[in-house]
């Protein structure tokens, strides 16, 4: 699950202080614990710490010092422990007989301390099974304890709580408000672990809502606080969320070195996070076509979630298993996967159970039942839309677009997929431009260092002149070994800064470059296309005119000969387009199997018949890929643009005729309304 360093050696001064320092980390985390919970004795605080066992030994454990214990305060705070520990091995009746009793001692021996935390982990359990109704009325039992003191921790605590509801219930404003008001409180208290906790809590929200820029400023400084505070449970979550938001942010890669970071700082007791790793691990390796280490990453997460994992944990292994099955075209293993995760629908929260809905609509699709599934997409995209999370509704229209372009609804399909761009155009955000702007703050910073140190220097030489004056010639040969000392510093640093700045500027050249083309076929990725279209629009009246080409029946070729195949027909067709076209026109990949052709006018050829040059090119032999012929055609739309049309008008005429050659049959060119055969 995880990777661990050994140290060993026989000297025993060294055991000595390995000893040492083992005891001073012992120590300091049952004095934070107890600063924490005043009540709570030492020895429950420790291992309630611990987090290198299995929550079964220290269940255990925590039994043993319960028996063994005359004190009715210390057995209290252990069976407490001995609940948490169940609760961590999914044994749910254990742990919430465990929470009663101990809140039924803490009423009769009075230690509210015991009675606020026996809450908060009733809180929890009850809202991570989906049951609202329950955690309100414990939430209610907290507030009476909040409001009847000054207890800060608590009233952070309990803030916290009511955020993880709102969240739950799919009502993130009210949730990221009260987050904001825990994080305030726990900086104020001084705690760290719980600071990053927050800062972590508002951060999954920004991402789920769009806000990518926020959500990774607060991922960033919740894993700095947390590698500072030496919290690894927090460190692996916080790595956790900025590889989820990564991967909405479609860089894959970058999520995948994130989230493997994260194992390692996953220890035996914390399985939740690493099921939870192991399932996003399972979506970037898919998306990375390495289905190899997908297909280990999901058996390390269905074995977990089926030995240890809460409901919520064994949806997103499931749910992630069946969707790498349905990408091997193994439906009947996907079925499988599905109904185990159906199997918890009844025990989770909103948002879990929209992702088993929308497996369940990927299955529908993939087997070809597209009434049916139409008819559950429309439910499950307006369950989405209350829920707010933009990123999930994205997914669902374009499941929504493909399964009405292929009922033969090209009208709908036509409006999911404005609504679906719509979407999109909200949610961008400019990746390159970000990174290149911390790469700015850095070398400014780096500026500003190497200011201070010459004004350091500065003052240096000024205290050596005067040193001078006072000691004649001794004090010359001493000025002009430390002048001529400060010279060779300075000229380092000078040199220095200078090739920082010169490779800053390379990094920013090559950023710019890979934001602006796509990697598979070096075409002009849809950002530059859309950057060059706004500024030709910009030289009207001079004519201007836009072709978008989608190639015929793209998802056939991928499910009848996989996506190798699929990605040398885009290739193919890439070159084909290139040779057909003009010298100035633009061409570029607008997404998946959809190209966008840009055309300025061309004295003697009509922008038809460009078009129809382009389709018979791809038309006139089939992309040959590992000895199998396959046949490669396109349907393209054409609109030109007049003063005073605008960008979004522009396309959308295009987009229209795309459409219509589309629902005319495939391989054929539409301008303006009229329909081009082929010859």
């Amino acid at each position: 699950m995880h990777r661990r360093g050994s140290w060993q050696s026989s000297r025993p001064m060294r055991g000595g202080i390995v000893l040492a320092v083992l005891l001073w980390f012992g120590l300091t985390i049952a004095f934070t614990a107890s600063a924490a919970n005043p009540g709570e004795p030492a020895a429950i605080a420790t291992l309630r710490a611990d987090q290198a066992r299995t929550a079964a030994q220290l269940e255990a454990e925590a039994r043993r010092l319960r028996i063994a214990s005359k004190d009715p305060a210390f057995r209290a705070w252990a069976m407490l422990a001995e609940a948490e520990f169940a609760n961590d091995q999914e044994h749910a009746e254990a742990a919430l007989s465990g929470i009663d009793q101990a809140i039924a001692q803490a009423d009769a021996l009075k230690l509210p301390d015991l009675r606020f935390e026996a809450l908060i982990r009733l809180s929890t359990i009850l809202v991570n099974r989906g049951k609202s109704k329950e955690t309100a009325d414990v939430l209610a039992k907290m507030q009476a304890m909040v409001e009847a003191g000054d207890n800060r921790r608590w009233r952070a605590l309990w803030l916290h709580e009511r955020g993880v509801l709102e969240r739950k219930q799919g009502n993130f404003e009210q949730a990221r408000a009260l987050f904001v008001q825990a994080l305030g409180l726990f900086r104020d208290i001084g705690d760290r672990s719980m600071e990053a906790r927050e800062l972590n809590s508002i951060g999954n929200l920004d991402g789920r809502t769009g806000r990518f820029s926020d959500a990774v400023a607060m991922h960033t400084d919740a894993l700095a606080i947390s590698r500072k505070a030496g919290d690894k449970a927090e460190t692996a979550r916080s790595l956790r969320m900025l590889g989820v938001l990564y991967r909405n942010l479609d860089d894959e890669e970058l999520a995948s070195r994130y989230l493997l970071e994260a194992l390692d700082y996953v220890e035996e007791r914390n399985r939740r996070e690493a099921i939870a790793l192991h399932g996003e691990l399972i979506g970037a390796f898919t998306r990375l076509e390495k289905l190899a280490e997908a297909e280990y990453h999901g058996q390390q997460a269905v074995q977990l979630a089926e030995r240890s994992g809460s409901h919520p944990n064994r949806v997103n292994a499931f749910t992630r298993m069946a969707e790498l099955r349905l990408l091997q075209g193994q439906l009947v293993d996907a079925e499988r996967w599905v109904e185990k995760a159906n199997a918890s629908y009844p025990h989770v929260a909103v948002r879990d159970k929209t992702l088993v809905d929308i497996a369940r609509l990927r299955l529908l699709a993939a087997r070809n039942q597209t009434a049916q599934a139409l008819k559950e997409a429309d439910t499950v995209l307006a369950n989405v839309r209350d829920l707010g999370d933009r990123i999930i509704e994205r997914s669902v229209l374009d499941l929504l677009s493909e399964l009405q372009l292929r009922a033969g609804d090209a009208a709908s399909a036509f409006a999911t997929r404005k609504a679906h761009q719509q979407l999109d155009k909200e949610l961008a955000i400019d990746v390159a431009a970000r990174r290149i702007a911390l790469l700015e703050s850095s070398l400014a910073r780096e500026r500003a260092e190497a200011d201070r140190q010459l004004l350091q220097r500065d003052n240096d030489i000024q205290a050596l002149r005067l040193n001078r004056q006072r000691l004649l010639g001794i004090a010359m040969l001493v000025g002009l070994g430390t002048l001529l000392a400060i010279a060779a510093l300075l000229y380092a640093r000078y040199r220095s800064t200078l090739r920082h700045r010169n490779e800053l500027r390379a990094s920013r050249d090559e950023l710019q470059r890979v934001a602006n083309t796509d990697a598979l076929t070096g075409l002009a990725n849809r950002h530059a296309a859309a950057r060059a279209l706004d500024e030709r629009l910009g030289r009207i009246p001079e004519p201007l005119t836009v072709m978008l080409l989608d190639l015929d029946e793209f998802k056939r070729i991928n499910d009848g000969h996989g996506h190798q195949a699929g990605d040398a027909v885009l290739r193919e067709a890439a070159a084909r387009m290139r040779a057909a076209l003009p010298s100035g026109a633009l061409l570029g990949r607008w997404g998946g199997e959809e190209f966008i052709v840009i055309l300025d006018g061309e004295p003697g050829r009509e922008p038809a018949a460009i078009a129809e040059g382009v389709r018979a090119a791809l038309a006139s032999g089939p992309v040959v890929f590992e000895g199998v012929t396959i046949p490669v055609t396109v349907s393209i739309g054409l609109a030109t643009a007049f003063s005073g049309d605008g960008i979004d008008a522009l396309l959308a005429e295009a987009d229209a005729a795309l459409y219509r050659a589309k629902d005319a049959g495939r391989n054929r060119v539409v301008y303006g309304g009229k329909t081009r055969m082929p010859a």
